[in-house]
């Protein structure tokens, strides 16, 4: 019996990504080198993390930079059926960084941290640059062609103003008439949606009465209830099941 093994090709991220020569960023090019051992002539798939992505093979490599040779780009649509961005309360860091990395690889298009009353952290822009880095990270391990964006931290005040923005928006809460499957299902292929997902303990009473005025749709994920990061988890998992 013949056995045939599908090889899996490396991926690394190229945000600048043009057809002929790229040079990766430093900490790519340590990836690449160090980590993945790449040497000239190996073969590999860069990605800009919107979509665009290519064959390449590295041209050169140095104790610092490498050098990578691309061929034709492609565009790959967006992994889900709707563009879902998360609207957070902040978790614990180690918690948040879970939220981003799974939900990644669920296919999230966007993620804002909101700082509610409930709030348990308040990290500033140095703290979304590790997530941004983790979900750059997710996305190459799960073969996503496009990275999640994310927004600086913002009040809730401030990310509710902005739900205009959005085709929809949807609040995940315990107390929804329906459920967050129902709600997605009724939106239009493509459509953009923020979804709210509280701290620990839930948004407050005067929170979720101005998220409910502005337009967010309550939606229930599970008959129990979820720790922040996990909700997370459940909205994005309850996407990709629409686009599997």
């Amino acid at each position: 019996m013949l056995i045939i093994a599908l090889v899996r090709l490396p991926r690394l991220y190229c945000p600048h990504l043009a057809e002929g020569g790229n040079s990766l960023s430093v900490e790519e090019s340590h990836h690449a080198a160090h980590v993945l051992r790449l040497r000239a002539g190996d073969a590999l798939v860069l990605f800009d993390g919107s979509g665009r992505e290519a064959e390449a093979r590295v041209g050169r490599v140095s104790r610092k930079a490498v050098e990578v040779e691309a061929a034709a780009i492609s565009t790959r649509p967006l992994d889900t059926v709707h563009g879902i961005t998360l609207a957070v309360a902040l978790a614990k860091s180690h918690r948040h960084a879970y939220l981003v990395e799974k939900c990644t690889e669920l296919g999230v298009a966007g993620f804002w941290p909101i700082l509610a009353g409930r709030s348990v952290t308040r990290p500033g822009d140095f703290a979304v640059e590790k997530w941004s880095r983790r979900a750059i990270e997710a996305a190459k391990q799960s073969e996503r062609a496009w990275v999640p964006t994310f927004h600086r931290p913002q009040t809730l005040a401030d990310a509710v103003a902005r739900i205009g923005e959005f085709e929809a928006a949807a609040l995940a809460d315990v107390e929804g008439k329906t459920t967050l499957s129902t709600f997605l299902c009724a939106q239009p292929p493509g459509a953009s949606i923020l979804v709210f997902v509280g701290p620990e303990g839930g948004f407050a009473p005067a929170e979720r009465e101005q998220l409910i005025s502005a337009g967010a749709q309550p939606a229930r994920l599970a008959p129990t209830i979820l720790r922040a990061e996990t909700a997370a988890v459940a909205v994005c998992a309850a996407e990709a099941m629409l686009s599997a």
